[in-house]
């Protein structure tokens, strides 16, 4: 006989049977009946949908960045820019993501001067909402060597002005370039 099965030691707990979610939460243990077989996962697991795509650790991570998912022009990211670098050290990575310039009024890429000014000359890493570009301080740009002579790493772009001057912007796999800099984070954090 095939029993229901509780997945118990996680928040909220989950009963299922037959590859269909019965319960979640107070009611599984009892949706999932006494013979139901236990799994208990002690906290290690999250119960949820199987998506080979999720970034699960990248919900951690925008705990401490500064969030720029929804900002509607270049000037409202860079104010959450610069609220973020207000609670920082000064030598601080501000680090974010979620900005999005094909929805903003000017749909150009931003410049690493404008980011310099928010981010109170920190150095600063702003990943854009797909993932495949970032938008990096000065001070990034110097702390990783990357400079008017820098090579483009193969399947990257380093974003030039009419000088040969990086913008700020990275693309593919530039944007490791400065990714390898940035710091982890702590335990506690």
């Amino acid at each position: 006989m095939i029993a229901p099965v509780l997945f118990a030691g996680c928040k909220p707990e989950v009963a299922a049977f037959e590859e269909r979610i019965l319960a979640v939460g107070p009611k599984a243990r009892a949706a999932a009946g006494r013979r139901a077989e236990v799994v208990r996962l002690s906290g290690t697991a999250w119960p949820g949908l199987i998506d080979s795509h999720i970034h699960l650790d990248g919900l951690a991570d925008r705990k401490l960045f500064v969030d720029l998912t929804g900002s509607a022009s270049v000037e409202e990211a860079l104010a959450r820019v610069k609220e973020r670098a207000k609670s920082l050290p000064k030598d601080a990575w501000v680090v974010g993501a979620g900005w999005y310039n094909d929805v903003w009024p000017d749909a150009s890429f931003p410049s690493r001067r404008r980011l310099d000014a928010a981010a109170g000359g920190r150095p600063a890493y702003l990943r854009r909402k797909d993932g495949h570009s970032a938008w990096v301080s000065t001070r990034a740009l110097r702390v990783a060597g990357i400079e008017r002579s820098t090579e483009e790493p193969p399947g990257g772009r380093i974003d030039r002005d009419g000088d040969g001057e990086p913008t700020g912007i990275l693309r593919e796999t530039a944007m490791s370039l400065v990714e390898k800099e940035l710091p982890t984070w702590t335990e506690s954090e």
